[in-house]
């Protein structure tokens, strides 16, 4: 195994890594957020 290796596995690489690092940061995306919109909705409804 050499290492420039045929680019269909270089490729399928990079769209994994890519991949990986999207989803990793759209969960922290999430997950950030996501205490924001539960104190936001508890704000909603602490005054009734």
């Amino acid at each position: 195994m050499e290492f420039p290796h045929c680019p269909i596995c270089v490729v399928l690489a990079f769209v994994s890594v890519f991949m990986g690092v999207t989803r990793s940061y759209m969960t922290y995306i999430l997950f950030r957020e996501f205490p924001r919109a539960a104190s936001n909705f508890k704000l909603k409804f602490s005054f009734y």
